[in-house]
């Protein structure tokens, strides 16, 4: 069950779990947040921890799946990346524990199909630290020129993001960014030996996907 960031989130959520419970489904995986509870006040995060909570509280079999951070997140920066030579995601000075989107759909798969999941909350974290300057330093080594990480003045943030986004959903982002920033978002002990074991492999490399995607806008430019 993964619905979409919207104003009504928690209302479709509980809505699809309401009827999963009436048809008496088999099994429901949920994706849900990484350190949910620590972020009651970003609207998105709250909807998910009160959907966790309907899960726990009623009887239908279910496994709930913590993502952190998509690494996919930033295939959407290559304007800033390559025209301006600005990395422009405010993820700080210690950063994230960025997860691959192809490990969160392999995990969900393997919740989906296999036995032995039942009740139990997995976290999605990537194998390495991806912070602000750290990110920004990739990406000057695939496109072989300097990239600067564009800091966390959060006003400015939400500004560029209402260009882009409503209102409510720039504020939204923000929030989530500034809990990045004042709580965390690193992957904790034994999450990375869980989720390995879960898949049966590595998790995959933020460097592995900016690798890729780059490749990506190459062959997308010859193309055109």
């Amino acid at each position: 069950m993964l619905n979409a960031v919207t104003p009504d989130e928690l209302t479709q959520g509980l809505i699809a779990y309401d009827l999963a419970r009436r048809l008496k489904l088999k099994h429901i995986v949920y994706h849900s947040v990484f350190r949910v509870e620590h972020f009651k006040d970003v609207p998105h995060f709250a909807s998910k921890l009160a959907i966790e909570n309907a899960l726990r509280q009623f009887d239908v079999p279910f496994t709930i799946i913590r993502p952190n951070y998509f690494s996919q997140n930033d295939a959407t920066l290559k304007d800033p990346l390559t025209q301006a030579g600005i990395y422009p995601m405010p993820l700080g000075n210690v950063g994230v524990s960025a997860v691959d989107i192809r490990d969160i759909a392999e995990a969900t798969a393997i919740v989906l199909t296999s036995d032995g999941h039942t009740g139990k909350t997995y976290t999605l974290n990537g194998p390495e630290v991806l912070s602000g300057p750290k990110a920004a330093s990739i990406w000057s080594k695939l496109l072989g020129k300097e990239i600067r990480y564009g800091g966390h003045d959060m006003d400015a943030f939400e500004e560029q993001m209402r260009k882009r986004v409503p209102s409510w959903s720039a504020f939204d982002i923000r929030m989530m960014f500034e809990g990045y920033l004042e709580r965390g978002f690193v992957a904790e002990d034994g999450d990375l030996e869980t989720l390995t074991k879960l898949l049966g492999h590595a998790p995959r490399r933020y460097e592995d996907f900016a690798k890729e995607t780059f490749l990506q806008w190459q062959e997308m430019s010859k193309a055109a």
